[in-house]
């Protein structure tokens, strides 16, 4: 049973360490507005990511890869990473200043609903989940320990990303202000990138 559960864990670390929307926008987040915007993305990610479990163990894994509901899901996830890259493109020197003296108040409410619209609506996302868990649902006869198995590969998630914030937070102040723009431009014309991949992939 701990095996099965430390064998979870390295699952959801190995996961998250891919580079995807989550870990580009954290980095981003973490230089740009600090260690707790960061973090409560990443909570906000978590958040969504237990959410679909309950909806996948609730019967609902069929509504949520229909044909129709993943066109809706790549539609809905590039438009919120075209509104997360818009920040990020729109970030000034003056904002990362402000933020490394902690003269301007932190945004942990819209990081964490950022990450939590980020993990709800990507099909990438929902694919995965779907996935695991009927692989994990029929390699394990308990329906209970599947599911604290399924639920260890999210925390796994934590692992690696809050470890990653706070290294990234620890070492933002090597970083000009000006480069730290820079780096927000670059990272969000990735996230329009995986946006435009989300749109082809709903017409095609």
């Amino acid at each position: 049973m701990i095996l099965n559960i430390l064998e979870s864990l390295l699952v959801g670390v190995s996961i998250a360490a891919i580079p995807g929307p989550i870990f580009f926008e954290l980095i981003r987040r973490t230089l740009a507005k600090g260690l707790h915007d960061g973090i409560f993305l990443v909570l906000g990610e978590f958040s969504g990511n237990f959410l679909l479990l309950l909806a996948i163990f609730f019967g609902l894994s069929q509504f949520l890869t229909n044909g129709t509901a993943e066109t809706v899901f790549f539609i809905v996830s590039g438009l919120i990473l075209i509104w997360v890259s818009n920040g990020a493109i729109r970030l000034e020197q003056s904002d990362v200043e402000s933020n490394y003296d902690m003269k301007s108040p932190q945004s942990k409410g819209k990081s964490y609903v950022t990450g939590l619209t980020i993990a709800v609506t990507s099909p990438i996302v929902i694919a995965l989940w779907v996935s695991l868990s009927n692989s994990y649902l029929k390699s394990i006869d308990n329906h209970f320990l599947a599911g604290v198995n399924i639920l260890f590969i999210a925390l796994g998630f934590l692992v690696f990303f809050i470890p990653l914030a706070y290294f990234v937070y620890r070492t933002r102040h090597r970083i000009p202000p000006d480069k730290v723009v820079m780096l927000s431009k670059v990272f969000g014309t990735v996230l329009i990138a995986y946006a435009l991949i989300l749109f082809y992939q709903a017409v095609a």
